[in-house]
């Protein structure tokens, strides 16, 4: 998931020895030491090395509290050592490029473009440290977490944090039965959700927007991924390194898209999602004033620590997916890394930290505090279903799906996203056709590719 907006304790210095909280602490760039942390064969770290610090940014807000946790417990005592984490949650694109671009990155970040970073050079490749760690392994995790880290033959991060199944469609229920619908029987095709959003969309009598069914731009099914996989189209070629947005099923996706925005009304839509707690990823739904969200297996508990008044009317079923493909059942993945970065200076202590997010006690802690999961195979027996209300469909999804996709793995994808964004809204006013976005996507991410030097 992919979170920017900011939250309690956004600059953060997490102390291994008191876990006290101070203020951050730039780090300087340094020779980086190359070797992977050594652990025992039962999976236990060997003696901790002497006391250092390490930087961690990431991009998320939510993964403080867990974080903070981390370093109150034995386990980490035992692992890391005397080291020192310097912590920054919410931290941007924007400016992790500024830190790296001025060579005084952190030793290792997460949530951010983890590809790009690869393919630009900022990132180092972790096969190496792996084959050294008896904690990181393949056997030891779920195997699309482990595929999904190699780009081009290299393994570009350790995998960790959260990694689990990322589509479904997630509704307020009590906000379904409010307009008449039966939450029983949830959409199961775009044409579908889009009577559902009608009937939850509401307005007041001056035409003010109060209540929106379904934002096709927000979370996850406003990413490009899912609106082409929708309608059967993997959008880019990842062994090719080709587009294939300039595709009429792209077109169908994106008049389908505009057509829910133009219902509620563009600038009532915008103004909506400009309200201080409603604009941020999922937001909207946790406010209560959007009722369907396409989202990821960590809506439930998020929304549930978030917002439990709202959350304990959460459903969650399968994405929509358009006329031709009723009966589809998809479900993607894709993982999260802590990724190092070549001009940190403590390469050891990172991969220790990747070491520890595959740890059973790191998943619990993160499951608990934030409602995420990592699929450590020692740990996912034991994730309850029901403990977040939504949280069995996709627990379930894993053995059902009857289609599967991996997500992100174009290196200008966030480029690609955000052009969709624009094009989306300029198709909803009356603007631009499905087929004209189509085509003008396409230009625009074949030059963007060229423009950096990956094709």
């Amino acid at each position: 998931m992919m979170k920017s907006n900011l939250s309690r304790r956004h600059f953060l210095k997490f102390s291994a020895l008191v876990g006290g909280v101070a203020a951050l602490s730039a780090c300087a760039p340094a020779a980086p030491s190359g070797e992977g942390a050594a652990s025992t064969q039962s999976g236990e770290a060997a003696p901790a090395a002497a006391a250092s610090t390490l930087s961690y940014w990431t991009n998320w807000s939510n993964l403080d509290p867990a974080i903070a946790k981390f370093v109150e417990s034995e386990e980490w005592q035992a692992h890391m050592g005397d080291v020192t984490l310097e912590y920054r949650g919410a931290v941007n694109d924007e400016a992790m490029l500024t830190s790296i671009a001025g060579g005084n990155p952190p030793d290792c970040h997460s949530n951010h473009d983890y590809p790009n970073y690869f393919a630009r050079g900022a990132a180092i490749a972790v096969q190496d440290m792996i084959a050294a760690s008896s904690i990181v392994q393949k056997e030891k995790m779920l195997d699309w977490v482990w595929e999904y880290s190699f780009f081009d033959g290299q393994q570009i991060g350790v995998p960790g944090i959260e990694s689990y199944v990322q589509w479904g469609l997630n509704y307020n229920a009590d906000a379904a039965e409010k307009a008449g619908l039966d939450p029983s029987a949830p959409p199961t095709t775009w044409a579908e959700t889009f009577e559902w959003h009608e009937a939850m969309t509401l307005k007041d009598d001056a035409g003010n927007l109060l209540q929106m069914g379904l934002d096709p731009g927000d979370a996850m099914g406003g990413d490009v991924d899912f609106g082409a996989a929708s309608f059967g189209v993997k959008w880019y070629d990842e062994q090719t390194k080709e587009f294939r947005l300039d595709d009429e099923r792209v077109a169908a996706y994106l008049d389908t898209a505009a057509e829910f925005i133009r219902f509620a009304g563009p600038d009532q839509f915008a103004g909506l999602r400009q309200v201080q707690g409603q604009g941020a990823w999922g937001a909207a739904f946790e406010a209560g004033v959007q009722t369907m969200i396409i989202e990821g297996y960590w809506h439930p508990g998020e929304a549930m620590i978030n917002r439990p008044e709202i959350a304990q009317y959460n459903q969650a079923s399968w994405a929509p997916v358009s006329e031709e493909r009723r009966g589809t059942k998809m479900q993607a993945v894709n993982a999260h890394f802590v990724q190092i970065l070549k001009d940190g200076k403590n390469h050891e202590g990172a991969f220790k930290l990747g070491e520890f997010f595959n740890t059973v006690k790191a998943c619990e802690i993160i499951f608990a505090e934030v409602g995420w999961i990592h699929p450590v195979r020692e740990f996912i027996p034991t994730v309850d279903a029901e403990a977040y209300p939504g949280l069995k469909f996709y627990v379930d999804s894993e053995a059902e799906a009857s289609e599967w996709y991996l997500l992100r793995r174009c290196p200008i994808h966030w480029f690609v996203k955000s052009q969709l964004d624009e094009i989306r809204d300029l198709i909803a006013r009356g603007q631009m056709t499905g087929e004209q976005g189509a085509a003008e996507l396409q230009r625009r991410a074949v030059d963007e590719f060229e423009a950096q030097g990956l094709g």
